[in-house]
């Protein structure tokens, strides 16, 4: 019975799938809505890899902040070399 179930909710799911990719539109790669999907390096493997996919708004407001925050790294490690101030 759970296999008739499975068997019965996947082909439902199977059907309902073409339906869902038409009604996407088809947007522009530059578009701040459209997702794409990088491939990152995972710490401590050698050959593993994560793909994360996000929209490009999304990746542009994290590599902003990464920016912010390497730039904030750089301020604060001058201010302790100064022998002035």
């Amino acid at each position: 019975m759970r296999v008739l179930k499975a068997v019965i909710v996947s082909g439902l799911f199977a059907m309902a799938m073409p339906a869902l990719a038409e009604d996407k539109p088809k947007l522009d790669r530059n578009d701040p809505n459209a997702v794409r999907c990088k491939r990152l390096d995972v710490t401590g493997s050698l050959v593993r890899k994560e793909r994360i996919c996000k929209t490009n708004a999304e990746w542009r407001s994290i590599s902003e902040q990464q920016n912010r925050d390497a730039d904030d790294l750089i301020t604060r490690s001058r201010a302790g070399m100064n022998p002035n101030g």
